[in-house]
């Protein structure tokens, strides 16, 4: 097992921390020899809300509100800070996700935690607009925990795309299977290494050849078999977990046959991309990973591709 986060940053609340925030950051840090920043952010007050008949200005106020902040996420840290080797607090004023992007490019975090937020109203899950921000524009790899409980994760999800149209596509394959690897190992949990694939319409097929249900059949073989060598091949290179992985080939749209897999397998994490290659906008996450994000219910671990700049400054 590789070492490759030596420094987390937890992003949360300065009044409150989910222990399921708590145990997970504590469990990869122990395994990992990391160093534990919980970091909260103190958003600034629009001048339109302030209270009829403050006597203080608005700096006075968020200077006040920002050192309160600062104290009551010290405090909380203390009952807890002797389980880990290396920990630290920070609290910056600003907009949650702009402030935690540029306290990882500055001081070069290797994984950002977090809750996601859950939805009352449905079934799935909804990740909190600071999650998706950061699954957008944070440079590491983001961590948003789906369960408030403190549980291990059982069974791990590596989410990859075979037929990735770049060789930075393919080089995220590597990182997805590298780090689902080194998650499972400090787990001590199943790894799972699927890929969604559909079967072509019968204009391609016929395009290709293909004028017999034998033919069509003998193509589609052919297809599962280069798939299933492209997979054996990147995982041989990347993933060194004692047990041997689960491998899964999905036949269908990858949007509906993930999460149709995560919830039949009872998947505690999925690891996946959010695109696929470099110089795609910030603000933007391909429509399969956004469509998966959107349906499933269990933890997600979001990377993205090498040279990925942030557009935060």
């Amino acid at each position: 097992m590789m070492d490759i986060f030596k420094k987390i940053l937890v992003a949360t609340s300065a009044n409150s921390i989910k222990p399921s925030v708590i145990s997970q950051s504590n469990r990869i840090a122990k395994k990992q020899h990391s160093h534990v920043t919980f970091f909260s952010v103190t958003e600034e007050i629009p001048k339109d809300q302030l209270a009829w008949g403050s006597k203080l200005p608005l700096e006075a106020l968020m200077a006040n509100l920002h050192e309160e902040q600062q104290v009551s996420l010290r405090k909380i840290v203390e009952k807890f800070q002797r389980d880990f080797t290396s920990i630290d607090t920070f609290n910056a004023v600003g907009l949650p996700f702009i402030e935690v992007a540029k306290k990882v490019q500055k001081d070069n975090y290797d994984l950002v935690i977090l809750a996601a937020k859950a939805n009352s109203h449905r079934r799935k899950r909804f990740f909190g607009s600071t999650a998706v921000h950061l699954m957008r524009k944070c440079p590491c790899p983001v961590l948003a925990l789906g369960s408030n409980k403190s549980k291990p994760l059982k069974r791990i999800v590596a989410a990859i795309d075979a037929y990735a149209p770049t060789e930075e596509g393919h080089k995220l394959n590597e990182s997805i299977l590298r780090m689902a690897s080194n998650i499972a190992e400090i787990e001590n949990a199943e790894l799972h290494v699927i890929h969604a694939w559909k079967l072509p319409d019968e204009t391609y097929l016929k395009g290709w050849g293909a004028t017999s249900e034998f033919e069509r059949l003998e193509l589609v073989m052919k297809k599962q078999q280069s798939i299933q060598k492209y997979i054996d091949e990147v995982i041989e290179k990347t993933i060194f977990h004692i047990n041997p992985p689960i491998i899964k080939l999905l036949e269908g749209d990858a949007q509906e046959e993930i999460p149709l897999y995560v919830q039949e397998n009872e998947i505690d994490l999925v690891v996946m991309g959010t695109v696929c290659r470099v110089g795609i906008p910030g603000n933007f996450i391909g429509n399969t990973a956004e469509s998966i994000l959107s349906e499933v219910s269990c933890s997600v671990l979001t990377l993205k591709p090498e040279g990925f700049v942030s557009p935060v400054a």
